[in-house]
């Protein structure tokens, strides 16, 4: 790409020319934001197998009732399959876990927690929100009755705070979006419109393209029209406005472009009602006895004509076999690599590549919304790189009812060496951090329940990280009867939507080979 600046030597601006400006601007994010829309970067939802066919007496064991687990037996069963589902825990869904009162867990490490939020509160322990690009997970939403709401990702009232003091004069207030957009705006088309105005623009525009031009940036920065200064809206909460320097030393400005390029995507993005679990247990509704709880996979071997799973019942230590023609692993990559399993060199390798996230969550009842109440906060999140808290978010759900949950700690679970501490040290070390934003937090705070998911059992991690494309090619081949079929094996690991995409290309594969056979 040409590092000549816009309209150097052309008499017209190119594409180039503006996906170089944005580059500059707003980085890759907004880059690829003018590329999808001009259509130059390819389609990221998988579309859903149409599967012909039915087979009568063929046996699949599936390991795993995480959201792939589950979208596999599903299918399996509207094409005739004999299945099982094995699943280690006493409850289906992996990472798609909302905790409520009476769920409850052991740490690897022995402590235990039980969750005593009081009834209707709870915290989506690992998997959120669904972006409306998912077109996989909504499907099935929609075919399983699974009610969606709105998941509100920004709000102009969420704060900023950065405490480091070479973050310029800013440091150590709390700082809205909504001011921040507007001064950025305000002060940005103050500059460019004078600079128009003045002629001072190498751009090759007309005179009526310059009084346009600098029309809207009179609307869009809230500028006077008489003398194009900018001059802080009602809308803004103050008449106050920050220095621009200011806020560009702060970085705050990352967070404020054309399009929200959050991490759930363009809005709108969606969550189920009462919590993320309802799409799990709205799959066992329909699966019924075919899943099989409490069975923690011991082994996986294989011969020629079939596959043998040895698991243990978890309550009461004994050990059952199941038996079938195929095999479908949707464990967790971090669970697979400690099994005992039969599979060819290339795949072992491949399995042992994969890696994790180290993600963790906490959740913290509060006695009163104090976030709706004395800081007009309805969702979105606080942004803050000096907080040792990762994500800290305001839920998106039951709006002015008395009390809330929290999700005070979304992030490396190895952050400021919580991971060895104590849960009651973790939920100290969060209240103390986000009460220098919220100081209500202490006085408001009743309970707390942490998931720090490389030490729940069954999981040793949170979600899988990318793997690379030669990676993603070996384990989506089928090896001897056993497929891989979790959302590790997808190019989107770390999404609902990942599993269900592994899930789809697995079952597609296995039902092609078995109408073959």
């Amino acid at each position: 790409m040409s590092n000549e600046p816009i309209g150097a030597d052309s008499p017209f601006i190119t594409r180039r020319h503006v996906l170089q400006a944005f580059g500059v601007l707003g980085g890759s994010s907004l880059t690829m934001g003018a590329m999808d829309a001009w259509g130059l970067m390819g389609a990221s939802a998988a579309e859903r197998p149409v599967l012909q066919g039915r087979v009568s007496g063929t046996r699949v064991i599936v390991l795993g009732a995480g959201i792939s687990g589950l979208a596999v037996g599903y299918e399996l069963g509207k094409l005739g399959y004999d299945y099982r589902v094995l699943e280690a825990r006493d409850w289906v869904g992996g990472l798609c876990w909302t905790v409520r009162r009476g769920a409850s867990h052991t740490e690897i490490g022995g402590e235990s927690q039980v969750c005593e939020f009081d009834e209707g509160l709870y915290l989506n322990a690992g998997a959120w929100r669904l972006p409306n690009a998912d077109t996989g997970v909504l499907g099935y939403c929609a075919e399983l009755g699974v009610g969606l709401e709105i998941f509100v990702d920004a709000t102009d009232a969420n704060y900023f705070y950065e405490e480091s003091t070479d973050r310029g004069p800013l440091a150590g207030q709390k700082v809205r979006l909504r001011e921040v957009k507007a001064d950025l705006w305000g002060s940005t088309s103050e500059l460019l419109a004078k600079a128009v105005d003045q002629g001072q623009i190498d751009a090759p525009l007309s005179t009526e393209d310059k009084e346009r031009l600098v029309s809207f940036l009179v609307r869009a920065g809230y500028l006077d029209t008489e003398d194009q200064v900018y001059r802080p809206p009602m809308s803004r909460g103050s008449q106050d406005r920050h220095d621009l320097s200011a806020l560009l030393q702060t970085g705050f400005g990352s967070r404020v472009r054309s399009l929200y390029a959050g991490t759930g995507g363009p809005a709108p993005v969606f969550q189920p009602i009462g919590g993320m679990m309802e799409i799990p247990l709205a799959f066992e509704r329909v699966m019924g006895d075919r899943i099989t709880l409490g069975a923690e996979v011991r082994s996986i071997h294989q011969t020629a004509d079939g596959v043998r799973v040895v698991y243990r019942d978890v309550r009461t230590g004994q050990e059952h076999e199941e038996t079938a023609d195929y095999c479908v692993s949707c464990l967790p990559m971090a669970v697979l690599q400690r099994i005992d399993v039969d599979l060819s060199t290339e795949m072992a390798e491949a399995v042992k590549a994969t890696g994790h996230s180290t993600a963790a969550k906490m959740g913290l009842q509060m006695a009163r919304r104090f976030w709706e109440q004395d800081d007009g906060i309805f969702g979105g999140h606080l942004w803050s790189r000096s907080l040792q808290v990762g994500e800290f978010s305001y839920p998106s759900n039951d709006y002015f009812s008395k009390k809330g949950v929290l999700l005070g700690f979304y992030g490396n679970g190895g952050l400021a060496n919580l991971m060895d501490q104590p849960v009651a040290a973790r939920v100290e070390h969060v209240l103390a951090q986000s009460s220098k934003v919220h100081p209500q937090v202490r006085a408001e705070f009743e309970r707390a329940y942490a998931v720090w998911w490389e030490k729940v059992p069954f999981s040793l991690g949170a979600y899988g990280r990318t793997p690379a494309a030669s990676l993603l090619a070996q384990l989506g081949k089928p090896d001897g009867r056993l497929y891989i079929g979790c959302a590790g094996a997808s190019p989107r690991p770390a999404w609902l939507e990942g599993g269900i995409q592994a899930a789809w290309r697995t079952i597609e594969a296995l039902h092609a080979r078995a109408m073959r056979a």
